[in-house]
Parts: C-alpha cells; structure tokens; sequence
C-alpha cells in the first residue's frame, strides 16, 4: 500500500510538471496568483498520504451515525434495515479494534515494563 501510494504522488506530480509543459511553462511562479493558487492546493491533495488518525476518526463517526439509524430502524420496526444497519456496524467495529490493537499493545507492554522497573 505504501509503495502504491508513493507510485500515486510520483504520478500525480509529474502530471502537474506535464501540464506546466504543455502551457510551455518552465516553474509554477510563471503562472498567474488564481493558476498557482490552484496548482498549489492541486499539489497538496496530491500530496496528501493516508493517515491512520484520520481513518479511525472516520470509522469512529460513522459507529455513531450507524447506531442512530439502527435505533431508527429498530424503532419503526424496519426488521431488514435494522438487520444490515447491524452487520455494517459489526464491521466497523472489528475495523477499528483490528487498528486499535497495536496501541493497546503498546500500552500493556509499557505498563509491564514500569512494573518491572518498580518492582525490582
């Protein structure tokens, strides 16, 4: 995935340098305030790499909006909804617990590293 990713901003960064040679251009200043302003904010979402934090917050949002629209769903006694409501959230929930495993890990080993420190 990483390597995927790098293969994509390489990409995109080089369209950007394709589209400066097709307006004959040899660096971005040469373009007008409104043309680097967009050439900038084209080069920064090209730029921009998954980031875990945000992926969690993503999930995290969507457990809240999937738990509504299952109590929604249970309350008007939409049975089929509610029971697909249900597995999406299920699946969340197992995403975000496989991504929040590493740092639970994390946090076990420290606390038994400084319980073996105090207690030595």
């Amino acid at each position: 995935m990483i390597q995927n990713t790098k293969n994509r901003i390489a990409h995109g960064i080089g369209m950007l340098k394709k589209w400066l040679d097709t307006l004959e251009i040899e660096d971005y200043t040469q373009l007008s305030e409104q043309e680097q302003a967009t050439y900038n904010q084209w080069e920064q979402v090209i730029n921009k790499e998954p980031n875990l934090d945000e992926l969690k917050d993503f999930l995290r949002k969507q457990l809240v909006v999937l738990s509504k629209e299952l109590r929604e769903a249970v309350e008007k006694g939409e049975d089929r909804r509610a029971l697909r409501i249900s597995a999406r959230l299920d699946n969340y929930e197992a995403i975000v617990e496989v991504l929040d495993e590493p740092e639970r890990s994390r946090e076990v080993i420290i606390a038994n590293i400084k319980n073996l420190i105090t207690n030595k």
